[in-house]
């Protein structure tokens, strides 16, 4: 099985139950990178954006998005996730091939992702697409597996 097909079956799941991201994660990029949420907003471009979870901290905030994901199903569930939202916009294009303009991006993320990438192919995309001095952010949640019974048995488990 391709990885751009592997979650096909479970996107159901992964709108119900998939952990989102901090705000705070949001608020700091926002700062750190000087990112604008006024009538001309920052562009986000999250690559390997899923069904739309860390889009939306971005889109709340005022800025625009660009969702890049090879996943039919999980594409088709964040647009209409997001549907509310005039600043998101989705493309079919993975971290290799985005399909973007050159220096469109003022701001390249992605989230739980980039163990999915080819890093030689994805750094040489996103140089294409990030504007003059813009910043990538990779980010993680990382699972608790230790600290009580509960969480050490079901790791085992």
């Amino acid at each position: 099985m391709k990885a751009t097909e592997r979650f096909s079956s479970r996107v159901e799941n992964y709108v119900k139950f998939r952990p989102g991201y901090p705000r705070e994660v949001i608020d700091d990029l926002v700062r750190r990178c000087g990112l604008r949420s006024n009538e001309s907003p920052s562009v986000i471009v999250d690559v390997g954006s899923g069904t739309g979870l860390s889009a939306e901290l971005f889109l709340k905030s005022g800025l625009s998005v660009v969702g890049v994901e090879p996943n039919d199903k999980m594409r088709l569930a964040a647009e209409r996730y997001l549907a509310s939202y005039p600043g998101f916009k989705s493309v079919n294009g993975t971290a290799e091939a985005t399909g973007l303009s050159d220096h469109s991006a003022d701001l390249v993320f992605a989230a739980q992702a980039f163990h999915w990438f080819d890093p030689k192919l994805a750094k040489a995309e996103f140089r294409r697409i990030l504007k003059p001095k813009a910043s990538v952010a990779l980010i993680w949640n990382d699972r608790k597996t230790s600290g009580s019974s509960f969480l050490v048995a079901y790791e085992d488990l």
